[in-house]
Protein backbone atom coordinates (compact mmCIF):
# COMPACT_ATOMS: atom_id res chain seq x y z
CA UNK A 1 0.00 0.00 0.00
CA UNK A 2 1.45 3.38 -1.00
CA UNK A 3 1.75 6.00 1.71
CA UNK A 4 0.24 9.41 1.19
CA UNK A 5 2.20 12.52 2.04
CA UNK A 6 0.64 15.77 3.10
CA UNK A 7 2.12 18.83 1.42
CA UNK A 8 3.82 21.12 3.90
CA UNK A 9 2.01 24.34 4.66
CA UNK A 10 3.80 27.57 3.80
CA UNK A 11 5.83 29.43 6.43
CA UNK A 12 5.06 33.14 6.65
CA UNK A 13 7.64 35.40 8.29
CA UNK A 14 6.30 38.34 10.27
CA UNK A 15 7.77 41.18 12.32
CA UNK A 16 9.31 40.25 15.67
CA UNK A 17 7.18 42.86 17.48
CA UNK A 18 3.79 41.46 16.38
CA UNK A 19 1.70 40.05 19.23
CA UNK A 20 -0.88 38.18 17.12
CA UNK A 21 -1.66 37.30 13.53
CA UNK A 22 -4.94 37.00 11.64
CA UNK A 23 -5.43 34.12 9.21
CA UNK A 24 -8.29 33.50 6.79
CA UNK A 25 -6.61 30.74 4.81
CA UNK A 26 -6.23 32.83 1.71
CA UNK A 27 -9.69 34.32 1.49
CA UNK A 28 -12.47 33.68 -0.94
CA UNK A 29 -13.95 30.25 -1.51
CA UNK A 30 -10.65 28.56 -0.64
CA UNK A 31 -10.34 30.23 2.74
CA UNK A 32 -11.74 29.63 6.21
CA UNK A 33 -13.26 31.83 8.94
CA UNK A 34 -10.95 34.63 10.10
CA UNK A 35 -9.10 33.61 13.26
CA UNK A 36 -6.65 35.53 15.42
CA UNK A 37 -3.65 33.56 16.65
CA UNK A 38 -1.78 35.08 19.63
CA UNK A 39 1.95 34.54 19.94
CA UNK A 40 2.14 34.97 23.75
CA UNK A 41 5.75 33.90 24.48
CA UNK A 42 6.13 31.77 21.34
CA UNK A 43 8.16 32.56 18.24
CA UNK A 44 5.74 30.72 15.93
CA UNK A 45 2.07 29.79 15.71
CA UNK A 46 0.22 27.39 13.42
CA UNK A 47 -3.29 28.01 12.11
CA UNK A 48 -5.55 25.22 13.30
CA UNK A 49 -7.71 25.47 10.16
CA UNK A 50 -5.21 25.49 7.30
CA UNK A 51 -1.86 24.65 8.86
CA UNK A 52 -0.05 27.82 7.80
CA UNK A 53 2.89 28.50 10.08
CA UNK A 54 3.68 32.07 11.09
CA UNK A 55 7.19 32.73 12.41
CA UNK A 56 8.58 35.91 13.92
CA UNK A 57 11.66 37.28 12.17
CA UNK A 58 14.67 37.77 14.44
CA UNK A 59 15.17 41.37 15.59
CA UNK A 60 17.92 43.26 13.82
CA UNK A 61 20.46 44.67 16.25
Amino acid sequence: MASQTTPTAPVININAGDKEIACDGGGGALGHPLVYLPFANKSQVVCYYCGKRFEKRPSKA
